[in-house]
């Protein structure tokens, strides 16, 4: 994991010790395709996820989701050209 991140240009001992433990996948239940979990904000414009299939893993850097909320103290938590819904449009599962 600590190689993965380095390729991605990340010092893993920057992230919270907690993200490196484990990974939650934060996309619609029924998405396809490769899970996401959020690390952190690099600046405004750039994030560090990590995305796995099965037992493969790799560390990228995205930039946030745009998309207009319907309302405007919503903002989706998700990276650009995600599948599916918003944050906003799902059930928080962790904190609700």
């Amino acid at each position: 994991m600590v190689r993965q991140l380095r390729i991605a240009g990340e010092d893993p001992a920057e992230l919270p010790p907690h993200e490196l433990e484990t990974a939650v996948c934060e996309l619609e239940a029924e998405h396809g395709g490769a899970h996401a979990d959020y690390l952190c904000e690099i600046d405004p414009r750039t994030q560090v996820w990590v995305r796995w299939e099965e037992d493969r893993h790799e560390f990228v850097r995205l930039a946030p989701c745009e998309a207009p909320a319907e309302f405007a103290d919503d903002v989706c938590r998700l990276f650009d050209g995600h599948a599916l819904g918003h944050s906003w449009e799902m059930d928080d599962m962790l904190h609700g």
